[in-house]
Formats: structure tokens, sequence, C-alpha cells
């Protein structure tokens, strides 16, 4: 994947009290809240025997291995080996590998970098979805697909008319207008889904910030955000977030958001975008064999982002864990 960027692990809100094992970006994790709160993510192996962390303990703010009890703090460093006694001086070594972590938008970031100097970047969002806004409702799946190609499908808005008639009635399935505008690392298209026959149709807007956060509008009252982190090359973690307008009375708005996210997230994509997009071959991307259109300008603009951000990193735009 690309490497110097942030990426969405977990919702915050599942990192309580006990450690939480996950496996992202090919790796095995350990995440866990220290004793002031904070969340933690180090890789899920104990530097001592290779037993993994996320099957121990929080012990007075440490994270304690399960197989001898060693201890560690929120920066790496062994505090007690108990084998050894409370004085026994601490192998330079005896460190657990630890990644840079935030909690934004009730979600944990994990900033992916195998050596990065300099200031942070930013955490990736968009204001249309900011954290005051109420009447949001997120929930989390597993998206059986690769990361890119998971990407990919969030631009695609043509194949509404064919995938998902029963959602949009009436609805052409030709793109036109259609723009696409690129600056830095944000992508922004628009346009209008239409018949033939017909001017109007169904307006859209997709943005994206690199490296996995999108937001789509179909209606100027429902807008949602998807946030994509790999698993591993075959499976991806895809958090959405709904909010909506149609309905502002207090405590009907947010479960009408979770409610049409629970519609569109559980049934429909699963039912349907999966049924369909389960079959695409090669099953990793492949540029050299699919052939985009201009309603594809989305797609196009995320690969070129993609590769652009790949080269500045010094990554090969082949292979996917390091370099999807």
């Amino acid at each position: 994947m690309i490497p110097n960027q942030w990426y969405p692990i977990l919702e915050s809100k599942k990192l309580r009290r006990r450690p939480v094992a996950l496996t992202r970006m090919g790796e095995s994790l350990a995440l866990w809240r220290d004793g002031d709160g904070r969340a933690v993510v180090m890789r899920d192996r104990c530097p001592h025997r290779g037993v993994a962390l996320s099957g121990g303990r929080v012990r007075d703010g440490q994270i304690e291995c399960p197989y001898h009890g060693f201890r560690y703090r929120r920066d790496g460093e062994c505090s007690f080996m108990p084998c050894e006694g409370r004085d026994a001086k601490i192998p330079a070594g005896m460190r657990a590998h630890v990644y840079q972590t935030r909690e934004a938008h009730g979600l944990v970031w994990l900033f992916w970098s195998e050596a990065f100097e300099g200031a942070l970047p930013e955490i990736p969002w968009f204001e249309a979805a900011a954290d005051e806004r109420r009447g949001g409702g997120g929930s989390a799946v597993h998206w059986p697909q690769n990361y890119v190609r998971t990407l990919e499908t969030n631009f695609d808005i043509h194949h509404l008319p064919f995938v998902h008639k029963a959602l949009v009635l009436g609805a052409g399935a030709r793109i036109d207008p259609y723009q696409v505008e690129v600056e830095g690392n944000h992508i922004r298209t628009w346009g209008t889904l239409r018949r033939e026959d017909r001017e109007t149709g169904i307006d859209f807007r997709v943005e994206f910030k690199a490296p996995s956060i999108t937001l789509l509008e179909l209606s100027p009252r429902l807008l949602f955000v998807v946030a994509d982190c790999p698993i591993d090359e075959q499976n991806t973690w895809r958090y959405a977030r709904y909010y909506q307008d149609y309905v502002t009375v207090p405590g009907l708005h947010g479960l009408l958001s979770w409610f049409a996210l629970q519609l569109d997230w559980k049934l429909f994509q699963v039912r349907q975008d999966l049924r369909v997009v389960g079959t695409q071959e090669p099953r990793l991307p492949d540029q050299e064999r699919d052939r985009l259109v201009r309603a594809d300008g989305g797609t196009a603009a995320y690969l070129k982002l993609r590769r652009k951000l790949l080269a500045e990193a010094g990554q090969a735009p082949t292979g996917l864990l390091r370099s999807a």
C-alpha cells in the first residue's frame, strides 16, 4: 500500500479494556489502551519468545505478555521481566514494535511507514462529515476483495441502474455531464446519471482523499463517507457513516441514518454489489487488462494518483500490501 499515510483500522468504540487482535496491511496487530485511555497499536508479537501480545492483558497501563508476564509500555519499552526480578537490567533489544497511532472521527488510525522523518500529515476527512454534524450512523463490514479493487468501486456510479435497479427506478445509464478534478491528494467528481432522452436525472458527487477516504452524495439530503483499509491482499475492512436530513426530529435523525446504513451496507452491498464485483478477474488490479472509458474518469484519476504517491514514496506500482 501507499507508505507514509494514515489508514483507518478500527472503530474507536470497539477498543475497550481488553487488547484487540487485528490483521491490517497483512500484519498481525495488537491494539490496547494505556492507563490514560490512549490507543496503542503494536505488532502482535512479544520480542521475548514471539507470543501474541493481544492474548495478554493490560496491567498498570502496560500490556502484559500472556506467556511469561513481560510488560511493555506504550512506547514499546519493556519495563518488567518477572523471571529476572524487578532490579534486572532490561536488554536493549527487548522492545515491542509500535506504530504511530491517533484517534479521530470515531476511528483508530495507523500511520503506515517503515521509515518516515518530519511532521506527520493530517488525517484525511471531509468537512461535510464533520464530527459535530448530528444524525450520523456508522458500521463496519468485511469485504472479500482486494483493497484497490474495492476503492475503484467507490467511483463507479454507472453500475447503479444495473446492479441496484430497485433503488434507482427510472434512472438512466448515461453519465452526462461528468467532471473530474484533482487537487493534490484530493479527487472531486460530479455529474448526472440520466436517461439518453432526458436532460435531467440523478445528480451525484464523489470525492476521495488519499489514501482511503471517500465521500459519496446521491442526494442533497443524503451523503456517506467510506473508509477502506486492507486486511490482506484479498480482503478489505470497510467502514461507512451515513448522514441524512430528510428527518431532523431529535431521536429519529440518527435512527434513520442508521437504518439507511444497514439497508445499504449490510443488505444491498452484500447481496447485490458483492455478487457482481466478486467475479472480477483478475482478482488483483491489472491496469493492462482493464479498459476504462470516459465514465470511469474517477477510477482513472485514482489509479493515476496512486501511481504518483507510490513513486514519491520510492515504491513500485506492483505488488499489493507494500504498494497497494
